[in-house]
């Protein structure tokens, strides 16, 4: 019994070996929860969503133990979908061959250390089979492991012991990554969320501005714009490129629409 729980800590803490390196492109992954329902995760980014991607596995005491905290379930009911709507929480189980007792507490130490559907708002994942490629992509070696993914699909850790204040601190640095960036000359243009409209300042003339999405695909094209607003009232909400021809020259913004 003493060797078993040795290992069980063991795996647990091979979480610093082959992960994703902070500033990775996070890969695309379409998974079925545990009720049933299907998520893709380029989908929440493209919305403008920060994703946490929580890797557990229902056996390992320190992923109980955070768990426990209540971090992901709290950041979540604020800032999820019930709440401000600006981030999604997706947890993925490790333990391969899993039923469902090692999900619900029902079993030997070694194969669950809890009831992990219980008060749980966020999607739960039991991955298995073909889905499993997921961890390959993700070069998952241990657990507890947390990425928090912003919409530019830009990942970072999550270390354990930060706070829900700590976590939306990083919510909010995904925000400002698209911020205006490329920045050539001393125009400005920004998004007026309230009125979906791209605000031009600065400009003497604009002669083209070309919207591509964050797939590379060109959304939208405006000839010779002669006003400081341009509407944007046709988009999705999400991320995009503006490449802005002017008197100034080229310059590309990425920016958010809500």
């Amino acid at each position: 019994m003493k060797i078993i729980a040795f290992c069980i800590a063991l795996i647990c803490g091979l979480n610093s070996l082959g992960q994703l390196a902070d500033g990775s492109i996070a890969p695309d992954f379409t998974l079925e929860d545990y009720d049933g329902t299907t998520h893709n995760l380029y989908s929440y980014l493209d919305e403008g969503k920060t994703v946490f991607v929580e890797i557990f596995a229902a056996h390992c005491p320190s992923c109980w133990n955070y768990h426990q905290t209540d971090r992901l379930k709290n950041i979540y009911e604020m800032y999820g979908p019930q709440g401000t709507d600006e981030i999604m929480v997706l947890a993925l189980e490790h333990d391969q061959w899993n039923n469902h007792n090692a999900f619900i507490g029902i079993g030997d130490p070694w194969v669950t250390q809890g009831n992990w559907l219980e008060g749980t708002p966020y999607p739960i994942f039991d991955v298995e089979g073909n889905d499993r490629s997921v961890f390959d992509d993700y070069n998952v070696t241990g657990y507890p492991y947390i990425y928090k993914i912003c919409p530019d699909r830009i990942l970072e850790r999550v270390m354990t012991f930060e706070t829900e204040s700590q976590l939306y601190d990083k919510v909010e640095a995904c925000l400002a990554a698209l911020s205006i960036e490329n920045e050539t000359t001393d125009a400005a243009a920004y998004i007026d969320q309230s009125a979906r409209s791209l605000v031009l300042i600065g400009y003497d003339q604009i002669n083209l501005i070309r919207v591509t999405d964050i797939t590379g695909r060109i959304v939208k094209t405006l000839n010779n714009i002669s006003s400081d607003r341009a509407t944007l009232t046709d988009l999705k909400s999400g991320i995009y490129l503006f490449e802005i021809q002017s008197d100034k020259g080229r310059e590309v913004k990425k920016l958010y629409l809500k």
